[in-house]
């Protein structure tokens, strides 16, 4: 058994005695070697054992650095533990809660570590460190005489010595940090223990036992040499005192067993008469007497093999306790008894601590009388209640005590609670007039009316008083008539609050539905005539038709009277079309969410039913054409082939392509190879009449004329037929296209001049003509390339359908502020008969100079007309729209021109418009209500009214007249446009 354990005890005598003078080839042989191959012997607990583990906790920076030195605390139910990193923990209770834990040295291990009542004492190898036991350090200590320090021993409460691998003991005073320096003779003293008297027994690491008395530390009382090799460990109690060591032979071998010294034989007596051995099953590595039992001692292996002896006589060691600790497969470096003997603790290489009690004792008390330990103030445990609770009683909510006076500071008198404003000076008049405004800053040079940093304290007098109420703000909130109502239509009885709702006689839709969000648009299109008539005369055979749902319930609106609709047969058939799920347009049943984004919502479900129905329209035509034609000719034989329906459509017809104007709010810009050159996946073209080719040219697309082009009345109303030139600007290689768009969607960036929107309609110039640079794929290059894309309006619709996007920051921001008002200083300067450098490029906001095919600037009459307009009323009632021969479009917002003014080229009035002229009326807008929840509503002008086509406000159930005025101010910080209609007149 000592052979087998050797190599354990070299690694533990390598740890504790770093210079010692047996070499270290001698401490293992190659016969021994073969321990490596085997695994540990682990003994089987004695189901007699008297103590089994309790708790097993890995220490902080277990899994970098092992247990170096452990101790019971003495006055407090701890165990403090310190490691190779330098790190000293503490654990609380037999639970190992842990209690402290903060670093004594940033390198050096933790040699021993004693308790005091004021804290612990913590030595390395030259330092001693002094804490508190909540962590707060209070002194350390540092000297010369300590280079490899070792053990402590506490004299007395005042008094502390140390011992180290050096030839000399340090006694420390206290209470004057003063050392007293022991010289010894001996190598080094490793141990210092005491047995309760006045003798303290100095083992050092050749194996020798030094006897000294405390009252004089100079001289040793007796010395002898308790093994042949070195020292292992000791222990005192009364007269007894047990070791345990190595023998030498050849090489240094582990003793399997605790050799027994009784004091008093040896003093004055150099023989070994008062010595006996008692043997274990495995070699002690470690002893300690257990207090509270006269003469019984742990001896620790380095296996973790503990056997519990008694030592008062030789024959006594044949009846032991045996136990096993878990090591991990490394050393066991240290262990302690607790001063009730309950408890022992034991620490290994691998990091871990084990607590080991007696058997039926699950409550181990480490001291008969230790005191309380100091804790942290626990948190005030508050009720618990959710933001939405209203039922909430806050007065149940206690207040702390108050730790001094007997009021709250918060209890003051009501004078102190009034809430009182001083009226800010009023500027100077000076340096309003000299002020120069830069954007919305204004810039003027100081008057030096008064002292530097300096303002006046200004009393409010009566007049102060009375003139700052008048100009209190007031918030103004928003409408009733625009925030969503819940109406409930009783069938049964009276509707006085749906009567207070809605007196103009024009029929409500319910919005108690999901995916009601479509009310608004459901009624701008029902008050289009041509659209309207569409869909009445519509009909087909397909079960789940849109336009045939949209026609049953405009006849359901002619017929009802004022009454309240439901739009349930519409909504059931349009939840059924797999393309309005994709796209994200079939809302849950639960009811719209919060974060939903109604406006990119009712954006995209426009041009989703503007295309469905337009599809519709085909497939129906075509299938009568095929009847017409299978009535006319003769009937003979013929196989029935039955295609396949995919949503009502069989997968051979041939749709007519329609595209959108702009990007979606839902689909962003995909390019992919293999894909048709110039065309992004949503884009489908309708092919037209074919321009005149021209040089550098290389059209892929076949060109059919007019006449082949299919054509619906949706597309008839509001197709905006465009040509489009695609130019690579790497091959220049160029390519043109022609489409047919549904609907025209803003691009704010496309009418920005120095970050700056030019207006409205330069906005809406800018996106119908809209001209951009994206990558795209070119044949030529075999790659993805950047691609200039210039398109031309070749056709304008009847019906212009406007969608004014509104989800960035930047777009808010547009109809929030409004278009800039033109300044005073580029209002004077007039226009200029030179031409720009730039021409058409002109990128200066207010050039002076003249331009091609561009209006001269206005005058300072028209600059200056009415600034209030361009921040409310930004959306113009009247858009003259006309063709030019190149593809470029010109815009006016008048609603007529006199013959004196010089813009006269520009339009003619509206009632010369021709083929390529277009007036259009502001006819309906959908705009989206900043509310809590928020809310779409309409705007629409009925034609039928009376002569002056008055404006309705539709919000579901709520119908109201509002003003003309009312619907283009849209710069509230509450209402946002979403879809806007502009009608040609005459349609």
């Amino acid at each position: 058994m000592a052979g087998i354990n050797k190599s354990v005890f070299e690694i533990q005598m390598e740890f504790h005695y770093s210079d010692l003078c047996i070499p270290t080839n001698q401490l293992l042989t190659e016969y021994h070697a073969e321990y490596h191959s085997h695994t540990q012997t682990y003994l089987v607990p004695d189901q007699n054992a008297e103590y089994e583990v309790r708790n097993s906790v890995l220490v902080d920076g277990g899994d970098r650095y092992g247990v170096s030195a452990v101790v019971f605390d003495k006055y407090e139910e701890l165990v403090w533990m310190g490691n190779q990193g330098g790190h000293v923990t503490s654990y609380y209770g037999p639970s190992m809660q842990k209690y402290t834990s903060f670093q004594v040295h940033e390198s050096d291990e933790v040699r021993d570590i004693i308790t005091f009542e004021e804290g612990i004492y913590a030595l390395t190898k030259s330092s001693l460190r002094h804490q508190i036991r909540r962590g707060i350090p209070k002194h350390t200590y540092k000297s010369d005489n300590m280079t490899d320090m070792q053990c402590l021993y506490e004299v007395n409460k005042t008094r502390l010595l140390m011992g180290g691998h050096q030839d000399k003991l340090l006694d420390l005073d206290l209470t004057k940090m003063k050392e007293t320096v022991i010289p010894i003779e001996q190598e080094g003293c490793a141990v210092l223990r005491s047995g309760g008297g006045s003798l303290v027994a100095c083992g050092s690491a050749d194996g020798t036992v030094s006897l000294r008395d405390i009252r004089t530390l100079g001289t040793a009382e007796h010395s002898f040499r308790a093994h042949a090799a070195c020292l292992s460990d000791l222990d005192m109690q009364g007269d007894l005192l047990i070791t345990c060591g190595f023998t030498q032979t050849n090489v240094a071998v582990a003793e399997p067993y605790v050799v027994v010294w009784d004091v008093r034989y040896l003093r004055g007596n150099t023989s070994s008469e008062g010595a006996w051995s008692i043997s274990t099953a495995s070699p002690p590595l470690l002893l300690h007497f257990l207090p509270v039992f006269s003469g019984r001692a742990a001896a620790v292996s380095g296996d973790g093999h503990v056997a519990l002896i008694q030592v008062n006589t030789p024959s006594s060691g044949d009846n032991q306790s045996v136990f096993q600790v878990d090591t991990q497969s490394s050393l066991c470096s240290v262990m302690d008894v607790s001063s009730t003997s309950q408890a022992l603790v034991f620490g290994n290489q691998a990091g871990h601590l084990h607590l080991f009690s007696a058997q039926h004792n699950h409550e181990p008390v480490y001291n008969n009388f230790s005191r309380q330990t100091e804790f942290a103030d626990p948190m005030p445990v508050l009720p618990y209640a959710r933001v939405t609770d209203t039922n909430f009683n806050i007065s149940s909510v206690t207040l702390p005590p108050l730790n001094s006076g007997k009021k709250w500071f918060n209890e003051l008198s009501e004078e102190f609670f009034k809430r009182m404003y001083r009226k800010p000076r009023s500027i100077d008049p000076e340096v309003l007039k000299t002020m120069k405004m830069q954007g919305p800053i204004g810039y003027a040079p100081n008057p030096k009316a008064r002292k530097r940093n300096q303002i006046p304290y200004v009393t409010d007098t009566l007049e102060d008083l009375k003139a700052r109420s008048e100009d209190k703000y007031h918030a103004q909130p928003i409408p009733k008539h625009y925030q969503k109502l819940d109406i409930r239509i009783n069938k049964h009885g009276p509707n006085d609050e749906l009567e207070q709702c809605n007196k103009t006689g024009l029929p409500g839709l319910e919005a108690t539905l999901p995916n009601s969000y479509c009310n608004p648009m459901l009624q701008v299109l029902y008050y289009m005539p041509p659209l309207k008539s569409t869909l009445l005369s519509h009909t087909c055979a397909k079960e789940f038709c849109l336009s045939c749902e949209l026609g049953f319930l405009f006849r359901m609106l002619d017929t009802s009277g004022g009454a309240p609709c439901q739009a349930s047969n519409f909504l059931r058939a349009f939840r059924t079309v797999p393309e309005a799920a994709a796209l994200g347009l079939i809302l849950p049943d639960r009811g719209p969410d919060q974060r939903v984004d109604l406006v990119s919502l009712i954006q995209s479900w426009i041009r989703f039913i503007l295309h469905q129905i337009h599809y519709e329209i085909l497939e129906t035509r075509k299938k009568e054409k095929e009847l017409a034609l299978l009535a006319n000719s003769p009937p003979k034989p013929r196989i029935v082939k039955l295609n396949r329906l995919t949503n009502g459509y069989p997968e051979d017809y041939q749709y007519t392509e329609v595209e959108y104007l702009g990007p979606t709010a839902f689909e962003p810009e995909v390019y992919r190879e293999g894909a048709e050159p110039w065309r992004s996946p949503e884009e489908v073209v309708v092919p037209e009449a074919s321009p005149a080719p021209s040089t550098n040219h290389e059209l892929t697309n076949n060109q059919h004329s007019t006449k082949d082009r299919e054509e619906s009345e949706i597309s008839q109303l509001f197709a905006i037929g465009r040509h489009q030139l695609n130019r690579c600007l790497k091959c220049n290689k160029e390519e043109e296209r022609e489409s047919v768009v549904l609907a025209c969607a803003l691009q704010y960036n496309s009418a920005s001049r120095d970050g700056e929107p030019r207006g409205f309609v330069e906005l809406v110039r800018a996106s119908l003509a809209a001209r951009r640079s994206t990558p795209a794929w070119c044949e030529h290059c075999a790659r993805f390339t950047p691609t200039t894309q210039r398109g031309r309006i070749v056709r304008l619709p009847p019906v212009l359908a406007i969608n004014c996007g509104g989800m960035s920051a930047h777009e808010k921001t547009f109809w929030s502020k409004g278009p800039p008002k033109e300044t005073l200083e580029i209002a004077k300067r007039g226009g200029s008969s030179k031409p720009c450098r730039y021409g058409l490029h002109c990128a200066r906001p207010g050039c002076r100079f003249k331009h091609p095919e561009r209006p001269p600037a206005p005058s300072p009459s028209t600059a200056l007309k009415s600034p209030n307009q361009e921040i409310t009323c930004i959306l113009p009632h009247i858009l003259n729209i006309r063709l030019q021969a190149d593809g470029d479009i010109v815009i006016n917002d008048k609603c007529d021109l006199s013959p004196s003014e010089p813009n006269r080229a520009l339009l003619p009035k509206p009632k010369k418009s021709g083929p390529t002229e277009q007036q259009y009326l502001l006819t309906a807008a959908v705009v989206c209500v900043e509310d809590n929840p928020r809310n779409l509503v309409a705007y629409v002008r009925v034609p039928e009214r009376d002569r002056d086509h008055a404006w309705y406000l539709f919000n579901d159930l709520s119908i109201v007249s509002v003003s003309a005025d009312e619907v283009v101010q849209l710069g509230a910080w509450w209402k946002s446009p979403c879809v806007l209609f502009y009608s040609s007149r005459g349609s």
